[in-house]
């Protein structure tokens, strides 16, 4: 009988070691990077779809939209990019093969939203397909095999310009002022800094405006953070036409030597539109709190306090 039970746990243990020796040596299904490329160095990034195309470029260190307009990209955006997408992988086993499949998976070149990712040596173009999946399909260009990968690419990453356009339209720090010209319809008046201090000038008065005055504060605060959400194509003759006779021009000197002019025109009693430098190409809603802040009298630059 102690026989039969050595026998018995001499077999429980045989079974027990080759169920692990064969987890352990099972295959498992390789996975490879969707984009084959130095992450570090790409510095270039194209988004586009039968509809919109967008264009992106690492330009010392940040990164620009390069077209359909010259401008920043929003750092959140691309940030999130690199992290669900242009670092994912895929397992290599494929989920279709063939036309039928590019139909099926709603893949075709129409119907994909495709990026073109590079860095300093290749370039990967992959397009990606949304079947209302948790995840999203995916293909390589010249290629009818489609593969899954764990993210949501296009919907969260399509080429709507205003999803990647970096909200800021003004950033200039209290030290890079030097001097800020305001012209509205009932006064022009000059703001000027020296050092710690600011002086206000027009026609009639010539003062240094207390340390604790709310209204350059206030001036100030919205040149170091000026963004908005809503931008405007200028392209239309009847906006632009407002832009003739400005309801404010604010030109902004910087210590570096350079200059800069926003101008704004009023839409409604909520908001106003502004034009950066005297380009009309895009345009840029803002509040009319922003555009009071210098609508002002020399009166409220006299107050000490708020």
């Amino acid at each position: 009988m102690k026989r039969n039970r050595i026998i018995l746990i001499v077999i429980l243990v045989i079974l027990c070691a080759a169920y692990i020796v064969l987890r352990l040596k099972r295959p498992e299904e390789q996975q490879k990077a969707v984009f084959e490329l130095n992450l570090k160095q790409i510095n270039t990034i194209e988004v586009f779809d039968m509809a919109d195309t967008l264009k992106m470029a690492k330009i010392k260190g940040v990164w620009r939209l390069t077209d359909p307009v010259n401008w920043n990209v929003d750092t959140l955006r691309i940030a999130s990019l690199f992290k669900d997408v242009l670092s994912a992988k895929y397992p290599k086993t494929p989920m279709g093969e063939g036309k039928e499949s590019l139909k099926r998976f709603k893949i075709t070149d129409a119907e994909a939203l495709h990026l073109v990712v590079g860095d300093e040596k290749n370039t990967v173009h992959v397009l990606f397909s949304n079947m209302g999946n948790p995840y999203d399909y995916f293909r390589y260009a010249g290629s009818d095999k489609v593969y899954q990968i764990k993210s949501k690419v296009m919907t969260a990453y399509s080429a709507d310009l205003q999803q990647w356009r970096s909200p800021i339209i003004v950033m200039y720090a209290e030290d890079e002022l030097e001097s800020i010209e305001v012209t509205h319809k009932k006064n022009t008046y000059t703001l000027t800094r020296k050092k710690y201090d600011w002086y206000f000038k027009d026609a009639k008065n010539d003062f240094k405006i207390p340390l604790a005055n709310l209204a350059i504060m206030k001036v100030v605060n919205i040149l170091a953070n000026m963004d908005t959400y809503v931008f405007v194509d200028g392209g239309d003759k009847e906006t632009l036409d407002k832009f003739k006779t400005p309801d404010c021009v604010v030109t902004v000197q910087l210590t570096d030597k350079t200059s800069h002019e926003l101008s704004f025109a009023y839409m409604d009693d909520k908001q106003y539109l502004m034009m950066v430098d005297k380009d009309p190409l895009v345009l840029f809603m803002v509040s009319t709190d922003t555009v009071l802040r210098f609508m002002r009298h020399a009166d409220v630059f006299r107050t000490d306090g708020y």
